[in-house]
């Protein structure tokens, strides 16, 4: 009955849902840019250098890591280990996504540009910040507070530094727009929803679903050089084909449609692990995985299957699923 209500209020009253616009690396390598600038104008260490320095290690760990606000501003010196030029180890002990509060780890490279590594070593050396919370509120006198940032000042810190470095409609950005960001960018790199899940620490597909950005044909088409490279990509190595055989068994007459299931198995399961994927037949699939994916195929393939069954277990139905490697005649289930 609740449902029914609901659904009807959304009749009455559609609204669309609004969604942060997500980061771009031209804009963040621009607001970076002017960070710089703003850190590096006077000989001196004062306040405007000090928010400089904390915003742009803010910014650069909070979308290379796809934290959200409040993660970054519960970080803590003694949870995050510094190798200078390697990378970070971020241990988060509670998220929204953790639950049981068991803590996580995060790795964090360093890299050529827009290094988040060399931010935050830069921002630890100005700030001369030893031990409690990382990023800090800043007076004007370039005084310190011993408390964390509040979550809620990220928002209007993202906006004015966005504002301050001319990237246009600023006002349009917020503070899960880091988030977005790095999921769209590492969509476009071609990493599969698994990969970015486990990377992000999402647990719900449909929140990760969420934060991508779908694109149009035209974003999606590659350039004359891509076509090159990718034809010599694959002249060097063979892509891994998988067959994939579903059949259902509903257990609950009061569950939904077998084709329902089928479609969330499909978009949630199949695509979340290989882009490629084809029905060649009522209930079987053909999936095209990466020539580097090969090595770990049994961990894959295991992954996969825990992934269908417990879409299918969540949806009230017995799943018999079977992947099989044509090539090798391997076969998993």
């Amino acid at each position: 009955m609740v449902r029914k209500v609901l659904k009807g209020i959304r009749e009455l009253h559609p609204a669309r849902v609004r969604q942060a616009r997500p980061i771009q690396l031209e804009a963040l390598e621009q607001t970076c840019d002017w960070l710089d600038h703003c850190r590096l104008a006077v000989p001196t260490i004062n306040a405007t250098s000090l928010r400089a320095s904390r915003d742009k290690a803010l910014l650069l760990i909070g979308f290379w890591r796809g934290f959200r606000s409040d993660e970054i501003t519960r970080l803590n010196v003694e949870n995050i280990d510094l190798a200078p030029g390697e990378g970070l180890s971020i241990y988060l002990p509670r998220s929204k996504s953790d639950r049981n509060n068991q803590g996580q780890a995060y790795r964090t490279p360093a890299l050529s540009t827009l290094c988040p590594v060399q931010a935050y070593q830069d921002w630890l050396n100005d700030a001369a910040i030893t031990e409690g919370p990382v990023f800090r509120g800043i007076n004007r006198w370039g005084q310190m507070a011993s408390l964390p940032m509040n979550s809620a000042s990220v928002l209007p810190l993202l906006r004015q530094r966005l504002k301050e470095a001319g990237v246009l409609e600023a006002e349009q950005y917020s503070s899960h727009s880091l988030r977005r960001g790095f999921a769209n960018w590492a969509t476009q790199q071609g990493w599969s929803l698994n990969e970015l899940m486990e990377y992000v620490g999402w647990r719900d597909l449909q929140s990760a679903v969420r934060y991508l950005e779908a694109s149009t044909p035209f974003e999606t088409m590659p350039s004359n050089a891509q076509v090159v490279r990718q034809s010599k990509k694959l002249t060097e190595a063979t892509s891994v084909i998988l067959t994939v055989e579903l059949r259902l068994l509903r257990l609950d007459h009061k569950t939904r449609a077998e084709r329902t299931v089928r479609k969330r198995l499909e978009r949630f399961g199949l695509k979340a692990f290989s882009a490629n994927v084809d029905q060649i037949e009522p209930h079987r699939y053909r999936l095209q995985l990466a020539p580097g994916r090969r090595p770990e195929l049994d961990t894959v393939a295991d992954e996969l299957l825990d992934r269908l069954h417990s879409i299918a277990s969540d949806e009230r139905y017995y799943l018999e699923a079977v992947i099989r490697e044509p090539e090798t005649q391997r076969q998993w289930e």
